[in-house]
């Protein structure tokens, strides 16, 4: 008997260390954005869909442009998979996120101020986008990351 109750705690204790680290699903509701893939190992923790209007100061070189942003907006919120077993860089995340939106024909138009965060422009079926790349900086990176997306 003692033999059969030590299987079954340590199937137990197996199944119980398997969940600890299984693979989180999306947030109920949620959804990629189709213009921006998600990168490789990661869930969306959350999502917003407000509409946006605001005012951005952005830095272009030795410049600062103020720009407006309004439209329909959705926001995301993507966190690294549990399981995942090196985490990009925040650099590494910068420049992969800017080439995917590269790839879909988007230019970087500056940076926040402050924050930093790059704002991207892109045209896609006749319709204009402003894509904010939201990252916390810094030296306890993370890997979590949202970005902005606002339809002209």
């Amino acid at each position: 008997m003692k033999k059969v109750t030590a299987i079954v705690m340590t199937m137990l204790f197996g199944l119980l260390s398997a969940n600890l680290y299984a693979a989180e699903k999306d947030a109920a509701g949620c959804k990629d954005h189709p213009l921006i893939p998600r990168m490789p190992g990661y869930y969306i923790l959350g999502c917003s869909n407000d509409d946006a209007k605001s005012d951005v100061d952005i830095i272009k070189g030795d410049t600062t442009e103020t720009i407006h942003l309004e439209g329909k907006s959705m926001a995301l919120l993507y966190r690294p998979q549990p399981e995942l077993k090196t985490k990009p860089s925040e650099t590494q995340l910068r420049g992969d996120f800017e080439n995917a939106v590269k790839k879909q024909g988007g230019t970087l138009l500056g940076i926040t101020y402050g924050q930093k965060w790059p704002v991207y422009k892109m045209v896609k079926d006749s319709k204009e986008f402003w894509v904010v790349l939201m990252i916390k900086s810094g030296e306890y990176f993370t890997g979590p990351y949202s970005y902005r997306i606002i339809e002209k």
